[in-house]
């Protein structure tokens, strides 16, 4: 059973994929993953679970993805290093499982990316560069994208393109916002196991990666739905956000951060503390600063006066007082 509400074609198969695409697209080989069809040039943001081969430092896992620190301590709900310097340093151990934040393109027909380059290090081999992804690419991926023959090594120095995988399914799961996560099924995993680490199920797994059957192979790739809060019904000026469940992004040059929480999906925005040129936070006509509230109890309810963030524009930031007031209910005694 293929979903038909997340796109407008069906996933392909896991199985079948590999070999299909070979003979449709013979420049690229892709390995056992889900491969979304798409037609709109928009990106969207999704995830990669990257499990560490071996222990690294933040510096080295931004550097090998080419983003920057403070995206990944975000997308991990790690603590500000500004309260804690030591965390841009710290050495995490290996088997340590990463998200990390992909956008994802639509290129040639389907979603994938291609925006990552590595330099060959001296004793890199193509399967070394594979592993240091965490399998997220395989061997024949890098080889064919980069037009390495089989019996071809590479050359120290040499700039090569890592093809990893992603979703987008319209950033939606059952009418629910989500972002997708490229998982690598690791030894003994089942749908079940992975379905319940990330709440979602077995038919939900089954359905987005296009499976005719629960059975998933250490090595396979599967797009993994995680809830998500989106800023579409907020009103805001000249900007869309999407953050997954238990992590927070840095929006508005970095001076606003918006976190997702998992009770209810919604998002709360408050100064990052982290850009030092950050001005006009707090509203006007308040005592408020944007992610301030404020709550007034009277005789009869209680009145709630709340700071939001309402998107920004170049470096001017927006936002609104909003007050909300509630009765409070008796009982009587009979």
């Amino acid at each position: 059973m293929l979903r038909k509400m997340k796109t407008q074609m069906p996933p392909l198969p896991l199985l079948l994929l590999a070999t299909i695409l070979l003979f449709i697209l013979p420049a690229v080989t892709y390995a056992k993953s889900v491969i979304e069809p798409c037609s709109s040039s928009e990106s969207c943001t999704s995830l990669l679970a990257y499990l560490l081969p071996w222990e690294s430092k933040l510096s080295e896992i931004a550097s090998l993805f080419q983003t920057d620190i403070f995206t990944i301590i975000s997308s991990n709900f790690m603590h500000d290093p500004f309260t804690n310097p030591s965390l841009v340093d710290q050495i995490l151990p290996a088997k340590s499982l990463m998200k990390i934040p992909l956008s994802c393109p639509c290129i040639d027909g389907i979603r994938r990316s291609v925006s990552t380059a590595y330099m060959v290090r001296a004793a890199d081999t193509i399967n070394s560069i594979s592993e240091g992804y965490g399998r997220l690419v395989s061997p024949q991926q890098i080889r064919t994208i980069n037009g390495i023959n089989n019996n071809e090594g590479v050359m120290t120095g040499q700039s090569l393109v890592i093809p990893l995988p992603c979703a987008c399914f319209n950033s939606s799961n059952n009418g629910v916002t989500a972002v997708y996560m490229s998982y690598v099924v690791r030894k003994g995993e089942s749908l079940s196991s992975i379905g319940a680490r990330y709440g979602t199920t077995v038919m939900d797994l089954e359905e987005v990666n296009g499976l005719g059957q629960a059975v998933v192979d250490p090595g396979d790739i599967l797009a993994v739905p995680i809830p998500a809060c989106s800023s579409a019904n907020l009103g805001w000026y000249n900007e869309s956000l999407i953050v997954s469940n238990g992590s927070y992004a840095l929006t508005a040059n970095t001076c606003i951060k918006c976190g997702c929480g998992p009770s209810d999906l919604k998002l709360r925005c408050v100064p990052s503390g982290i850009a030092a040129s950050c001005s006009h936070l707090q509203c006007k006509g308040s005592d408020l600063f944007i992610g301030d509230v404020y709550e007034n109890q009277t005789t009869v309810g209680c009145n709630v006066t709340a700071c939001v963030y309402r998107g920004h524009s170049g470096r001017k930031i927006f936002k609104r007082l909003h007050i909300r007031a509630s009765k409070f209910h008796f009982l009587k005694d009979i």
